[in-house]
């Protein structure tokens, strides 16, 4: 059984999704770095950002992560906040795209 985890994402917006992707690992890493340096505003922002734009791409683990994510910064936990960078690692790996049905194609309601 794969540990793989397909996502159908919207066809107009599957060229972006890589990138976002992408661009999310590069948080966990930078979240990772700002708590070794006490940076508790940079680890908020970052989940801030992941808790917005998330469900826009269609990943709302995403948007869950990143909202537990600031508000571990809010309490300054950096032990809650590695345990959620990791759970946001593992998420990313298990990722597979499945390119969607474009909005109001004929079948999407």
């Amino acid at each position: 059984m794969s540990d793989k985890l397909t996502i159908a994402v919207d066809a107009q917006i599957a060229a972006l999704v890589p990138r976002f992707l992408a661009n999310r690992a590069a948080d966990a890493g930078k979240i990772r770095a700002a708590l070794a340096d006490g940076e508790f505003e940079a680890v908020r922002v970052a989940g801030h950002g992941m808790k917005g734009s998330g469900g826009g791409y269609g990943f709302p683990e995403i948007s869950r992560l990143g909202a537990a994510i600031e508000e571990g910064a809010r309490q300054r936990d950096a032990a809650a906040i590695y345990a959620l960078v990791a759970s946001l690692e593992a998420y990313l790996a298990r990722i597979e795209i499945k390119p969607g049905a474009e909005q109001g194609a004929p079948g999407n309601g």
